[in-house]
């Protein structure tokens, strides 16, 4: 038989101090909640008459004046975006650079209709924490003749998927994925390429500057010309800097999955990586992290703190590979990415 335990007047005040305790930590939240502001909205895409426009990057840099047909669409063409990003300056956080697949070239400067426009990586810049935005795109589009087209040096037509990151001197990095060939529009490449942002001024200058000049963008794979992304075609980017300030510091991993031809069984794809250790200059050899299994997409990268380098990425069920197990895998790389563990599981799942 169980004993019943004597509840004594000090147990019964110290339930009632545990009680009003939790009334009052209640209370203050629901204060909290009821008398916080969110911050006004922000609009990074100034594609509107009524609003600031689009400037190219060279103007934002130089102050000298330069547009073309491309930014004065995009000024007031009022079009689509999708799949955003943004990214904050490490060491000055009033630097914050947003981008997303911008479709703006939808109407011409006299409103005549052009279509629904060639996709671009923009690029959305705030000196104020955000309060607002400067609307450019990647200098490379098709129809920038600025002085920074030059400094381009990617061969498609359309590009989208941004995925941004910073290192820790004042330096910005966008990836993204590219399609279509210029010179045969039906036909898609599928590249991958990095795009490279510094400080005019240098590392040393104001970090109001961070990642404000364009200064190269650079393929680091192709793919292969074939209709409907029917070829080698990559996608699904990631891309990740070492700010631990070690001996790997600056080193920008970017990942991406690979996806190869539409047989009878559908796609393959594998999770591909490379690295570069001149602040984005060259990139290595792309380097298959997913021997062992397949159907694979969605790379994530993290760096630790003492260096180490993690690619995740989920993998599908897949007939090709005699494998039924829907997971997370990584690989592990513990030289800078210079060389990676074989996948391992993290954790299967049932999906829904």
């Amino acid at each position: 038989m169980k004993t019943l335990r004597r509840f004594s007047q000090n147990r019964f005040f110290s339930h009632l101090r545990i009680s009003a305790a939790v009334t009052l930590v209640a209370a203050a939240a629901v204060s909290a909640i009821a008398s916080f502001t969110a911050d006004p909205e922000a609009r990074l895409t100034n594609d509107d008459p009524a609003l600031s426009g689009y400037t190219s990057d060279y103007t934002l840099v130089t102050g000298i004046p330069y547009t073309d047909a491309v930014l004065m669409a995009c000024s007031q063409s009022r079009g689509r975006q999708n799949e955003p990003a943004v990214a904050v300056d490490p060491r000055d956080t009033a630097v914050i650079v947003g981008s997303s697949n911008d479709y703006c070239p939808v109407f011409a400067s006299d409103g005549t209709f052009i279509g629904l426009g060639d996709v671009w990586l923009g690029y959305y810049r705030s000196e104020d924490r955000g309060g607002s935005f400067k609307s450019s795109l990647v200098p490379g589009y098709q129809g920038d003749t600025s002085p920074y087209a030059a400094r381009s040096h990617v061969r498609t037509a359309d590009s989208g998927d941004p995925v941004l990151a910073w290192d820790n001197h004042g330096r910005l990095f966008a990836g993204s994925e590219s399609s279509t060939n210029p010179e045969r529009p039906t036909q898609t490449f599928g590249d991958v390429w990095v795009a490279t942002f510094e400080n005019p001024n240098g590392t040393g200058g104001a970090t109001l500057n961070d990642g404000k000049e364009f200064v190269r963008s650079v393929d680091v794979a192709t793919g292969s010309a074939a209709p409907g992304l029917l070829g080698k075609f990559h996608d699904k980017t990631a891309i990740e800097v070492d700010r631990t300030g070690g001996s790997c510091d600056g080193y920008v991993y970017f990942a991406w999955a690979r996806f190869t031809g539409g047989g009878s069984n559908g796609f393959n794809s594998s999770i591909y990586f490379v690295r570069s250790t001149d602040h984005g200059q060259t990139f290595s050899s792309p380097m298959k992290l997913s021997q062992t299994v397949h159907d694979i997409q969605f790379p994530d990268i993290s760096v630790t703190g003492n260096g180490h380098v993690y690619v995740t990425y989920r993998q599908f069920a897949d007939v090709r590979s005699n494998s039924m197990v829907d997971a997370i895998d990584y690989n592990a790389s513990t030289d800078c990415g210079a060389s990676f563990s074989a996948p391992k599981v993290i954790q299967a799942f049932e999906p829904y």
